[in-house]
């Protein structure tokens, strides 16, 4: 068996308010809440990040598919809608709808689901990733 694989971590750091910047190798992801939470709306909430993470994980596999076969993936976009749950406050649904570009021919919409459904990001909500959580005083980050 393949011994996991292990990324730099992600930074974040608190931007003022309630917002927050997360360092994902040399990219910076802002993050901030709704006029209604008590934020500015300057970037996504971070719960919001799930369905991004969703969508263009399932767009990029559909995009490959599509390119690997000489498909058009021109207009092709993938929508996302979150839906709210309580105890616990959580995202308790995901719908991910796929539009396909016109013209994809029928006999490839079957693959094409399993394909959106292979993606990293749908594995990991449908068979969840263990979350370790650590607290430390005045220390640097350190890798869980």
């Amino acid at each position: 068996m393949a011994a996991p694989t292990v990324r730099q971590p992600i930074v974040v750091t608190h931007e003022g308010g309630v917002q927050f910047a997360a360092q994902v190798r040399q990219h910076r992801v802002l993050v901030d809440q709704p006029l209604r939470g008590g934020g500015a709306d300057a970037a996504p909430a971070p719960i919001e990040l799930l369905g991004v993470s969703l969508g263009t994980c399932v767009a990029l596999y559909v995009q490959q598919y599509l390119h690997s076969r000489a498909l058009s993936h021109e207009g092709m976009r993938v929508e996302v809608q979150q839906r709210g749950a309580q105890n616990p406050n959580r995202i308790g649904q995901f719908e991910v709808k796929v539009v396909l570009p016109a013209g994809v021919p029928e006999e490839h919409v079957a693959m094409l689901e399993r394909v959106a459904r292979s993606c990293p990001a749908h594995g990991t909500l449908t068979h969840p990733a263990e979350v370790l959580m650590e607290l430390a005083i005045g220390a640097s980050a350190s890798a869980v």
